[in-house]
Parts: structure tokens; sequence; C-alpha cells
């Protein structure tokens, strides 16, 4: 057993820990350095037996009620402290790929100025 999980738990009591305690989730703000931009989460201590070990693929974090734009993964759980997570995503994700909403208005755009 992972020195994160206490116990074993149901379906059930994780839904409800999550909603309970999703809300509570805090995001650092993002900072930077050449080549990645990072931020790290803090999640509720009561969440974190439902964490597994080691790096978390993107389902699982999203799966907890970590919310996040595109793009971010996760690359580190600080050790002293197994509540806080880190992320991280390349600098320039977002010009790079630019969101849905954008694209789709850009597209919207087009089509009803293509119509005049």
């Amino acid at each position: 057993m992972s020195k994160y999980q206490q116990k074993p738990y149901t379906a059930e009591e994780k839904r409800k820990a999550i909603e309970t305690y999703s809300e509570k989730i805090q995001y650092s703000p993002r900072y930077s350095n050449e080549d990645w931009e990072y931020r790290h989460v803090i999640i509720p201590k009561q969440l974190v037996k439902y964490v597994p070990p080691g790096v978390c693929p993107e389902d699982v974090w999203r799966g907890l009620g970590i919310r996040q734009s595109p793009g971010w993964e996760m690359y580190m759980r600080h050790e002293p402290e197994p509540h806080v997570l880190l992320f991280r995503r390349p600098k320039d994700y977002d010009a790079v790929h630019q969101p849905f909403s954008q694209v789709m208005g850009a597209r919207a755009m087009n089509v009803v100025g293509g119509k005049k």
C-alpha cells in the first residue's frame, strides 16, 4: 500500500469526497523559465488518498476535480507535501494551440463575412 493511501475506498466514497472538496482546490499563479510554464495545484488533504503514487495522467488528475486549460501535464508531486501537485506545459503552448473558442469564432466570422 502506498504511503499516500491510508486504506481502501469505494468509488462512492471517492465521488462524494471529490464533490465535497473539489471547490477547495487552490491554483498558483503561473510562473516560467525559458522553456516551460509552471503552476502548482494544492488539493485538500482529504483528497490525497485518491491520488495514485507518482505522476498522474491527465484523466486521473482531472478526475479529482482539478480544472486547467489544455496542455498541462503533472510532472511531479512535492514530496514533503503530497497534497501539492506540480504541473508544466511548453511556454508557448497558447500561441501554438489557439483555444477552441477562438478558432471557432474566427471560422464563424469567415463564414458570415463570406456571405456578405
